[in-house]
Parts: structure tokens; sequence; C-alpha cells
């Protein structure tokens, strides 16, 4: 059975299953539709809620609009380290409080915003949301605590540095957005943190951290009203703020770079192996798209990478990744392979690029990517946590709390055309950008 054959079998076993997710379809719709409310209160936090009873959780995320693209330039990390230092407990009568209750916290750092994710048990949210508003309100930036931050921030370096697929992903950045916010990692640099003081923590944390800039979203099985009264109760004392700051000089924004190849060289018998593409500023029709883009190439069997590794045996793992950020991102095609057969799957990788590029897809392609889309994109966002983060972040790129429920007629609405036109935009040779990771050559 040949190479063409093989992925039109896999294509097909796929195709059958959409059978099965349509029935799941009827049994969700058969169900009582999951219901969102938005609200706006009083000094300008926009506040989604769903009510899921699935458990007695609640969680609750809160966005901090700025990101990694306000960063002033030479000052990588500053997101991260503020956010962190805004949401560190000060006190160990605080921290034994929230471990009897079982609540936690964690936080990220990306291109366009910070976030701060609280869960708990139910029958603890005020609790739990006290003690986390009072911190927030008045954070500690103090000299030691900074320090502390920073030698974990120099640890999640070390992290990153040992795994190749994020080498890649961030040499990748580094080759289309240059050396401003979008190109850089979240945790700095051991220069950088060098050069971040207490002024410039508590500046970016009065610019950001206001109202006007912050979307909140909770999911808990508690009744509505309950939530709108505990979060007007403690989150409005947030302290309300006019117009930002004026911001010191952020990174500018750069255009995509011209194409390129990196290798980097790594102590490793592995190779990493990925091709790159710059995509526009984010819309809520080009995010569909390039969620679709990412499944059709390397989201399991059936997708165009699969073959390199069933059938050629060029690849021991295949995946395809779109960064979608407001102004602007990436997709990225990568695999991983023995050192020996770099150049190999190399040029294996950038021929189902082009091939894709220059013939398109068909109808019955494009009807497996819209099921496997579908699927990944229930599994990402089935539990609360996950669901929460999906909320805030539709609702800060301006596509509406209500997209998260929409986003399946989305990937209906595309047609073969469109999707077709939408490949041309995107995968033309002269834009990628080729990065290897592996042993010295």
């Amino acid at each position: 059975m040949n190479s063409r054959m093989r992925q039109a079998k896999s294509r097909s076993l796929i195709l059958g299953l959409a059978g099965v997710l349509a029935l799941g379809t009827l049994i969700v719709a058969s169900q009582p539709a999951t219901s969102f409310q938005k609200q706006l209160l009083d000094n300008g936090l926009i506040v989604i809620y769903e009510k899921d009873t699935a458990s007695q959780l609640t969680v609750l995320n809160l966005l901090v609009g700025g990101g990694q693209k306000a960063e002033p330039a030479g000052l990588d990390g500053l997101a991260y380290l503020t956010t962190r230092l805004a949401i560190e407990i000060p006190d160990q009568g605080k921290v034994q409080e929230l471990m009897m209750k079982a609540s936690r916290h964690s936080l990220a750092a990306k291109g366009d915003y910070s976030m701060i994710q609280i869960e708990c048990l139910s029958e603890n949210f005020e609790d739990t949301l006290r003690i986390f508003s009072e911190i927030l309100m008045d954070p500690l930036f103090s000299g030691i605590r900074t320090s502390y931050v920073k030698e974990n921030m120099t640890h999640l370096q070390k992290i990153q540095s040992d795994d190749s697929v994020n080498i890649g992903h961030l040499a990748q950045l580094e080759a289309i957005f240059g050396k401003t916010g979008y190109g850089r990692s979240f945790c700095g640099t051991e220069e950088s943190l060098k050069k971040i003081k207490g002024k410039d923590i508590e500046n970016f944390y009065k610019q950001h951290f206001l109202t006007g800039q912050m979307v909140c979203a909770v999911i808990s099985d508690l009744e509505p009203v309950k939530i709108f009264d505990l979060l007007k109760k403690y989150l409005s004392k947030f302290p309300e703020r006019g117009a930002p700051l004026p911001p010191e000089a952020a990174s500018p924004a750069a255009p995509p770079a011209a194409p390129g190849e990196a290798y980097i060289e790594k102590e490793t018998k592995q190779c990493f192996v990925s091709l790159a593409y710059p995509l526009p500023p984010v819309s809520a029709k080009n995010f569909v798209l390039n969620y679709l883009l990412e499944n059709l190439l390397g989201k399991g069997p059936g997708s165009r990478l699969w073959g390199l590794r069933s059938e050629e045996k060029l690849a021991y793992n295949v995946n395809a990744q779109a960064t979608q950020m407001k102004d602007g991102g990436i997709l990225e095609a990568y695999l991983e392979t023995d050192a020996a057969k770099k150049d190999a799957a190399a040029e294996a990788l950038k021929k189902i690029l082009a091939e894709l590029f220059e013939k398109g897809l068909t109808e019955d392609e494009l009807q497996t990517a819209k099921v496997s889309a579908k699927a990944q994109f229930l599994r990402l966002n089935e539990t609360k946590d996950k669901r929460a983060s999906t909320h805030v972040i539709f609702e800060s790129l301006g596509f509406g709390s209500d997209f998260l429920a929409k986003f399946s007629q989305g990937l209906d609405a595309v047609t073969p055309a469109e999707m077709n036109a939408h490949l041309k935009s995107i995968l033309a040779p002269e834009n990628a950008s080729l990065v290897v990771v592996g042993p010295k050559k």
C-alpha cells in the first residue's frame, strides 16, 4: 500500500468517527444549554460567568492586558515578574489558610497579556477571593521578594534551554519577530533580569493592572447572583484609575523578518526540524482558519505530516502549532527525528508544505480537519480551568464571550475555496523560516 493510499485510509477512518462526533453533538444539544452571563462592574472590570455543576469547584481567571509586547526594550521578563509579585502570598499565615482550604493559584505571561488563575472548593470561594484580592490590590514589591522570583525565573530559563521543541519555538519567534516582545521568552534572560529594577516593576503594575485592561471569568456550580455579589464586593475594591500612564519606550513592533535558516547546536542524539510562517494579526475568522490549518498539518493520523512518521519513518514525532496574537503570529510545522535522518526529514517537510501550497486540499481532507479540530477544541476546553482561560482570551481579543460556544459553527462554515485561499496567503515557500536543533554538524 503506497503512502497516498494509506493517508486516504487514515482519513476515511477519521471521517467514520464524524458520525460518532455528530451523535455526541446531538446528545449535548439535548441537554440544557450552558448559561453565559457578562457584566461590567462599576469600576469598569468585565466579568464573564458560566455555570457548571459538574463539580463543586470554582475557577476564576483574571487576564491583565499588556504582556511581553508591552515590556520596555531590554527588560525581557518584566510582565511575568510583575504578575508573579502581584500575586505572591505575603505571609505564612495566608499560605497556611489557603492550604487548609485546598485553594491554589497559577499564572502565565504571553505576548499580549498576563493571566492569573485561582481554583478552590466552591464553599471556600469567598475566603479565597478575599485573600487574593487583598494581595492584588496592594502587592509587596520588596527587594527580597524580587530577588527570589528572579532566581526562580533563572531556573525556568534552564528548563527551557533543555527542551529542543521549546528551543526551536523560541528561535522561530525570534526569527520572525526579532527582539520585540513577541520574539522573546516570558522568563527573560540572565542579562535582562539584572536590568529590571524596583521602579520598573512598580511602573509596569501601574500601567497595566487597570480595570479597563482586565477581563475576569468565573466558572462555578454556585448561582450567578452569589458569584456577581462576591465579585462586586471584592473586585470593585480594585483601585479605579483613569487612562493608563504613558508607558515607557516599549519594544517597537517589527514586520515579519526575511526568511532564513538557523542551526542550533545541542548535545543530543535527536534533531528537531521546524518550518515556520508568519501569520497576520488575529481576527475571529482567521483564528478559526489557522486552527483548522494546524490540525490539517500535524494533529494525529490523517494529517499531512503523519506519513513522515507512519510510512516514511523519518520522524518519531510530528506536530503543527499556530501561535496567534493581536498583532501577528506564527504557524510552525515540525518533527523530531534521529540526527542521521535530519537532512532527509527536512527536505520531506519542505516538500509537504510546498505541495499543500501549490495544490491545496480536497473537500474530504477539509472535512477530516474539521472533525479533528472540533475534537481537539472540545478536549482542550473540557475542564473549568481551560474554559475560563479561553473565555478571557477570546474576550480580550474582541471575539466576545460567546465565541467559545460559536467556535464549532465557525468551523462548519469554512469552505474549501476559502481554506485554499488562506493556505495561499500563509504557506508561500519564500516566507518560510527553517530552524534545526541538534548535535554538532
